[in-house]
């Protein structure tokens, strides 16, 4: 067997690997979809695709280290001139260098078409939201089933007997993350299982990750029209289009997103 051999196709598999699960992070919901909804796409969980992304990257690395070590005679041919004399920056990795420095720059300051590329992904990723649905607040999915009605306004023993009722197994002390395991469901389930049966509850509005989220998007979460919302934010001196992203509006401000919805009235959980 040629070692050689094996270095140049493990790198190539896990190139594809890591490109297969690179483009999957890419359309995957925020975390706290995914985790309130026990997401999956193609038998795999956000988390699950995250560290076969990161165990395939290091694979990546010792193989390409391995790789350049192999052929590092032909790698350094490439940074030789016509006269066969060494020179670092050719004309090849001249133009390799602007490559490079041209995507980092383009990702850092938001450049077209990376702007475009990256709002595309967000897009992606919040469509799921409407799908799934979102925590009332951030990691709910880890309170344990007292401490979640407690917060959102449920009466605990009504809860209880919904539950029983749809034979859904539980303990008051456990997370409804674990209770939905037990139960091979999801938290944003049982949830909606409450919600759905209970009356004159005080439901609460989720305002976690709202700073991606377009001033459209912020309004429909918020069960507003996006004009209702645009018209609330111009009485507070703030200009927006429904387009915008809400955490740049919030930044042409000098404001935080969660200190513009506690001027219009809404309370962080």
């Amino acid at each position: 067997m040629s070692l050689k051999k094996i270095t140049s196709l493990t790198m190539l598999l896990s190139m594809l690997a890591m490109t297969f699960t690179g483009i999957l992070l890419f359309i995957t919901p925020p975390g706290r979809v995914a985790n309130w909804s026990n997401w999956e796409i193609l038998g795999l969980t956000k988390d699950l695709i995250a560290n076969f992304h990161t165990t395939f990257m290091v694979l990546f690395i010792v193989a390409t280290i391995l790789h350049i070590f192999y052929n590092i005679k032909p790698m350094l041919s490439y940074m030789k001139n016509s006269l066969r004399e060494f020179v670092f920056f050719t004309k090849e990795m001249i133009v390799s260098l602007i490559v490079f420095v041209l995507f980092i720059c383009g990702t850092a300051f938001g450049f077209f078409p990376f702007s475009t590329f990256l709002d595309f992904g967000d897009k992606v990723k919040n469509s799921w939201e409407k799908q799934a649905g979102t925590a009332p607040y951030a990691h709910a999915e880890l309170s344990s089933l007292k401490s979640f009605t407690k917060k959102i306004g449920f009466d605990l023993e009504e809860s209880k007997i919904i539950l029983q009722k749809n034979n859904i197994i539980f303990e008051e002390e456990n997370s409804l993350s674990q209770i939905a395991k037990q139960n091979d469901t999801s938290p944003s389930f049982i949830y909606e299982l409450l919600k759905k049966n209970l009356k004159n509850s005080n439901q609460t509005i989720p305002l976690t990750g709202l700073g991606k989220k377009s001033i459209e998007e912020v309004a429909s979460t918020l069960n507003i029209s996006v004009d209702e919302f645009i018209l609330k934010l111009k009485e507070l001196g703030i200009e927006a289009k429904k387009d915008d992203k809400f955490k740049n509006i919030a930044e042409q401000y000098d404001m935080s997103v969660m200190d513009i919805l506690t001027k219009l009235g809404y309370q962080k959980e």
